[in-house]
């Protein structure tokens, strides 16, 4: 029997080697591509707000089942949102999108394409707010998407344009109540009803520019980093595009804007925020009994009974931006914070001046 091999087999057995050796390459690649992404990096310039998450799932499910997120669930106002028309309208969309694609956007499947880590921003574009969503969708995601774009358009009154931008493939949807633009740049997901947004994204990733946090926050990164979600809010510009009622308007006004991270650590939820003031804030620090610098303890209860105490100064402030306060509007505070009187004891630290101010609550989960 010949046991001999052929050159020919010789070059095969290579060949194939080589071509093995490519895509272990090519997978390794990916896999250090994934890790090292770091979301908050890719978000344009001048926000008015955003978010970060990261591990979407896990986050939801720690948050319903602790006794502050029991206690968050039945603060009143959150059915009154239920009823704004900008809910209605983000419902009704997402109604739409589950009637087309035929599949339910439950935790389940935002956890499949959004779970590592997704940012949700929003931008004033044109007079209006525009929302820009960036997600680690993985290799997995892409594939699968591109699956079901390779099958053709859902519904024939639907067009998808494309467009190039540093050589990046741009799809817009089109015949949607609202038209929207998405992209993938390596394993990274784009998605936003303002097209330049996408486009904003891309610029930043593909050419190498900084973003917002890098030319303006870049304390966020490390905090990015050891946090499982940050966020960052211009009260400035939300008080010219949303629609607010005028007791929180008024308690907002003196904040110019805010950063956050949260943290989970024994039992307990770490808040760590940050804000630029547009005014000093001694006279209601004071009136709360609040020291500056000290670390302290607050029982629930008595925070509310100190907030009912402030409300004749609120009252004051507001009628000096031309806003008239009734007791109506104490009434449904306080009935918005009845249910956190069931909180364990709040550990606090806050830190103030006439231009800034830092804030640190450890709030128990049970």
């Amino acid at each position: 029997m010949d046991f001999s091999i052929s050159r020919r087999q010789i070059s095969i057995a290579i060949i194939l080697a080589f071509v093995l050796f490519l895509i272990v390459l090519a997978i390794n690649i990916i896999l250090r591509r994934e890790s090292e992404i770091r979301l908050i990096t890719l978000l344009p310039s001048q926000p008015v707000g955003y978010l970060s998450v990261k591990e979407l799932g896990g986050l939801v499910n720690t948050f319903q089942h602790s006794d502050f997120g029991k206690a968050v669930k039945q603060v009143p106002i959150l059915d009154g949102i239920q009823q704004k028309p900008w809910w209605q309208q983000i419902h009704y969309q997402k109604e739409l999108w589950e009637y087309e694609i035929g599949a339910k956007l439950d935790l389940k499947f935002l956890e499949s394409y959004f779970g590592r880590q997704a940012i949700l921003a929003f931008y004033q574009s044109e007079e209006k707010l525009s929302f820009l969503l960036i997600s680690d969708v993985g290799a997995k995601g892409i594939l699968e998407v591109s699956t079901i774009v390779a099958a053709g358009p859902i519904n024939s009154k639907y067009e998808r344009i494309k467009s190039k931008h540093l050589g990046v493939t741009i799809n817009t949807i089109t015949g949607y109540p609202l038209d929207f633009s998405y992209a993938f740049v390596d394993t990274v997901g784009i998605l936003s009803f303002d097209e330049s947004l996408v486009e904003d994204v891309i610029k930043i990733h593909v050419a190498r520019q900084p973003g917002f946090v890098e030319q303006s926050y870049t304390d966020l990164l490390e905090r990015y980093d050891s946090s499982k979600n940050t966020g960052y809010a211009n009260f400035s510009k939300i008080l010219q595009n949303v629609q607010i009622t005028p007791i929180f308007k008024t308690a907002l006004t003196p904040i110019k804007t805010m950063t956050f991270s949260n943290q989970h650590e024994n039992g307990m939820i770490i808040f760590d925020s940050r804000f630029t003031l547009n005014e000093p804030i001694d006279l209601v620090m004071a009136t709360l009994k609040i020291p500056n610098g000290q670390t302290f303890e607050v029982e629930p209860k008595q925070l509310i009974a100190d907030i009912e105490n402030f409300f004749p100064i609120l009252k004051l402030v507001a009628l000096a931006n031309g806003v008239q306060l009734g007791n109506q509007w104490k009434d449904n505070l306080l009935a918005n914070l009845a249910p956190l009187e069931t909180l364990g004891t709040m550990v606090t630290q806050i830190q103030f001046s006439d231009q800034s101010a830092t804030a640190t609550i450890k709030i128990p989960l049970e």
